[in-house]
C-alpha cells in the first residue's frame, strides 16, 4: 500500500504540471519583451497612479470622500504591486538572463530604463520598498517577505541601472530581434535620450536632498536629452474595441456606456478662465457634453442634477469664505459658470446625481476623445464611436517637461541656461504636441450648413490665439519681481502641460510648494492632513512580516524636506 501511495503521489505531481503554462524555461526573448513593454505601460500608466496623483494636485476631481484619509485607503494599490513585483520586474529580470548572451544589448537597455523608470515611480508614491531582496530565491523557493530598501538607495540603484544602459547604446545599434517597441522602433538613440533625461528628472527630484545645478549642467552638456516632440516617451493606443480592447483607458471611461470620472472644478477653470481668457488647449483636454447649464439651473428639475454641500444649486455670486481666503477667484461648484465646464470641487464625496449627460469628460488630447468645437457637442455614451475611437497616447515623458524641469533648476537650484526661453520653449512644445492630435480627427467632417458650410477644421482654435497665450505669459513672466514670483508662473503652466500624467504633477507639488491657491477641500472642517506618501498596499503588508504600514500619511518621501509652511 505504501508503495503504491508513493507511486500515486509521483503521477500527481506530474499532473499539476500545467500543460497550459509558461515558466521563464519556456521564454523566448520576442514575447518575453512584449510582455515587458505591456507590463511597463500597466505600471507606469495605472490608473490606480493616476487617480491618486492627479486628484491631489487637482488635475482630477478628488470624489473618494471628503478627507484625504476618507479617499485612499491601502487596497488602492495592491493591483499596482502586483504588476510590478509579480509581473514587471520578474519579467525583466527573466528577459534579461535570456537577452544578454544573445547580445540583445539595445532591447536589455531598455529594459533596464523601463525598470529604472518603474523603480523611481515606486519611491515617489510610497518611499522605502523592497529591491535588494525581491526575487531572490528563483522560482522554486522565492522570498516572500523581502525587506525595504531606503527610497533614496532605490534611487541610487535606478540611476545606476540608466548609467548600464547609456552605456550600452552608445554604439548606436538598435534592436536586432523580431521584438515589437511600441515607443521608438527600436531606436537606440532615443532610448538613451529616455535614460538622460530620466537621470535629468532623478536630479531635480531630489533637489532638497542633495541634487545639484552642476549635475543638471552636466547632463544639459551631454546634449543627449528628450527636447523635441518627437522624442517623446509615451505609449500609443490604439482603436480596437474588442479582442482586444486597446484603446486609451480615458476613453473607455467615458465614450462607452458610463458616466466617466469627474473632471477637476479648479483645473477647468486654471486653463478656461483664470487668465481672463482660454487656454487654447482647453478644448482639446475637456469635451463638454452640455454647453448651455445656466439654462438647466432655472429648471427646478433639472437643478437637481447639480451638487455642492453648501448651496442647492450652483451660484456663481457665491464663494465659500474658506474659498476665498486663498484666492477670492477660486471657482465653486463649476469650473466656468460662463462656458459650461462641470466637474467636481476638491473633496467633494457627495452622493452622485442624474448628472452624467451634463458632466464635462476627457477630449481629444489625450484620451483620443472628441474636440470640443461647440457645434457637435452632446451625449457621447455611444458605444465607442466618437472622436479619434481611443487612439491616444499614455503620456510617460514630453518634451515640454524637459524645458519646464530646465527653467525650475536655473530658478531655484542655479544651473545654467535662460529660464524665460526655457519657459517659452516648454509652452510652444506642449502646445504643438496638443495640437497634432487634429490628424486623428476628420476636420472635413461637416458640421453645419446654415448659414455657411462649417467643417471641423474650422472650428480649431486659430493660430494667432496660440501666440497670443505665449505672449500673455512671457510678460507675466517679465513682470515678475523675483524668482519665487517666477517659479510659481513656471510651475502653474508646467502643471498645465502636465495634463495625461498626475505623477510629474504630484511631484512638482510636493517639492515646489507650487502650483500656489490651489482649491481647498469643499468641507471646511479641520484636521484634513494632506498625503505626502501613499499607504503602502493592503497585500504587501498583510502577506509579509517584514514589513510594517506607515504611522500616518503624512510621512513624506526622501526628497520630500518642505516643512508644514507649504499650503498642502
Amino acid at each position: 500500500m505504501i508503495v503504491l501511495s508513493m507511486a500515486a503521489c509521483a503521477d500527481l505531481d506530474e499532473l499539476l504540471i500545467n500543460p497550459n503554462g509558461v515558466d521563464p524555461s519556456q521564454a523566448d526573448a520576442v514575447s518575453l519583451y512584449n510582455s515587458v513593454q505591456l507590463g511597463f505601460r500597466n505600471v507606469a500608466y495605472s490608473g490606480a497612479v493616476y487617480n491618486f496623483t492627479t486628484g491631489l494636485s487637482r488635475m482630477e476631481a478628488e470624489t473618494g470622500g471628503f478627507t484625504y484619509v476618507a479617499s485612499h485607503a491601502p487596497t488602492e494599490f495592491s493591483g499596482l504591486w502586483s504588476a510590478a513585483y509579480a509581473g514587471l520586474f520578474p519579467d525583466i529580470d527573466a528577459y534579461i538572463a535570456i537577452a544578454e548572451p544573445l547580445g540583445l544589448d539595445a532591447e536589455v537597455a531598455s529594459c533596464k530604463i523601463m525598470k529604472a523608470y518603474s523603480l523611481m515611480m515606486m519611491v515617489d508614491l510610497f518611499d522605502d520598498i523592497p529591491l535588494s531582496q525581491a526575487g531572490m530565491g528563483g522560482a522554486d523557493t522565492p522570498n516572500t517577505t523581502p525587506t525595504a530598501d531606503t527610497g533614496e538607495e532605490v534611487y541610487a540603484a535606478a540611476n545606476t541601472l540608466l548609467d548600464e544602459a547609456i552605456a550600452a547604446l552608445a554604439s548606436g545599434e538598435g534592436f536586432a530581434s523580431a521584438a515589437f517597441d511600441n515607443f521608438y522602433g527600436g531606436d537606440a538613440g532615443d532610448w538613451s535620450s529616455v535614460a538622460s533625461t530620466l537621470k535629468l528628472r532623478s536630479v531635480i527630484a531630489t533637489k532638497l536632498a542633495g541634487g545639484t545645478g552642476a549635475e543638471v549642467n552636466a547632463l544639459v552638456d551631454g546634449g543627449d536629452l528628450i527636447v523635441e516632440n518627437g522624442q517623446n516617451f509615451e505609449w500609443t493606443f490604439g482603436t480596437n474595441r474588442v479582442n482586444p480592447n486597446n484603446r486609451h483607458p480615458f476613453y473607455n471611461d467615458s465614450y462607452e456606456n458610463n458616466d466617466g470620472a469627474y473632471m477637476s472644478n479648479w483645473y477647468m477653470w486654471l486653463l478656461a478662465e483664470s487668465k481672463g481668457f482660454t487656454d487654447p488647449r482647453t478644448r482639446y483636454y475637456f469635451f463638454r457634453q452640455e454647453t448651455d447649464l445656466e439654462s438647466i439651473y432655472t429648471d427646478q428639475d433639472g437643478a437637481n442634477a447639480f451638487d455642492c454641500i453648501l448651496t442647492a444649486v450652483p451660484d456663481p455670486e457665491f464663494i465659500p469664505p474658506h474659498y476665498e481666503a486663498i484666492s477670492p477667484d477660486m471657482p465653486y461648484c463649476l469650473g466656468s459658470y460662463s462656458q459650461s465646464y462641470f466637474g467636481r470641487d476638491h473633496l467633494n464625496g457627495s452622493g452622485i446625481p442624474p448628472d452624467g449627460a451634463i458632466r464635462t469628460v476627457y477630449g481629444l488630447y489625450p484620451a483620443g476623445g472628441k474636440f470640443d468645437n461647440t457645434l457637435d457637442n452632446g451625449d457621447i455614451q455611444n458605444a465607442g464611436t466618437d472622436g479619434a475611437l481611443g487612439a491616444g497616447i499614455a503620456p510617460i515623458w514630453q518634451a515640454s517637461w524637459t524645458h519646464f524641469q530646465l527653467a525650475e533648476a536655473v530658478l531655484t537650484m542655479g544651473a545654467n541656461g535662460d529660464a524665460r526661453q526655457l519657459l517659452e520653449d516648454a509652452i510652444v512644445l506642449s502646445q504643438e504636441r496638443v495640437k497634432s492630435f487634429e490628424d486623428k480627427v476628420d476636420g472635413n467632417r461637416i458640421l453645419a450648413t446654415t448659414p455657411t458650410i462649417i467643417t471641423v477644421a474650422d472650428t480649431y482654435v486659430a493660430d494667432s490665439l496660440w501666440t497670443e497665450y505665449v505672449d500673455f505669459v512671457l510678460a507675466e513672466y517679465d513682470a515678475a519681481g523675483s524668482d519665487d514670483d517666477r517659479m510659481a508662473i513656471v510651475a502653474r503652466e508646467y502643471l498645465i502641460a502636465l495634463w495625461g500624467n498626475g505623477i510629474e504633477g504630484y511631484n512638482l507639488y510636493r517639492r515646489t510648494c507650487l502650483p500656489a491657491n490651489l482649491q481647498p477641500s469643499i468641507d471646511p472642517a479641520a484636521g484634513n492632513p494632506f498625503i505626502r506618501s501613499a499607504l503602502y498596499p493592503a497585500t504587501h503588508v498583510n502577506l509579509n512580516q517584514n514589513i510594517t504600514q506607515k504611522e500616518n500619511i503624512t510621512t513624506p518621501v526622501f526628497w520630500d524636506t518642505n516643512d508644514a509652511s507649504c499650503n498642502y
